[in-house]
């Protein structure tokens, strides 16, 4: 309750009754002020140890070279594959009864062939 008072009455003495205060307080400490402030540099010195290294490697290692390098080709690639494959079968499908009935000669044409080729040896 004491220190709340104290701190009120403070604020009050700094900020209402004599606002330039504060910056003379300030401009009389200097650097001692601004690192301070700065809070010692603790997070800048941090951020370019820890923090930059690690976001520049994520994204360089991680995302640019496992995620779109492997992952991102292999899953491309597959579907390339398929569309091709794909669009390769579907030229056989006419939903004509008579091409389906051609192609069902042509491979029975092709295992009797095969069969009496095999037959003969």
């Amino acid at each position: 309750m004491i220190a709340a008072g104290f701190g009120l009455m403070l604020a009050w003495l700094l900020y209402h009754r004599r606002p330039e205060l504060p910056q003379r307080i300030a401009d009389s400490l200097g650097g001692f002020y601004h690192a301070v402030v700065n809070k010692y540099y603790v997070d800048e010195f941090y951020a370019a140890i820890f923090v930059k290294p690690l976001i520049e490697g994520s994204s360089r290692v991680l995302w640019q070279g496992v995620d779109q390098g492997i992952i991102d080709t292999s899953i491309n690639s597959g579907a390339d594959g398929a569309r091709e494959f794909s669009d390769a079968a579907r030229h056989m499908q006419s939903g004509n009864l008579r091409s389906y009935a051609g192609w069902i000669a042509a491979g029975a044409a092709v295992v009797i062939a095969y069969m009496t080729w095999i037959g003969t040896r």
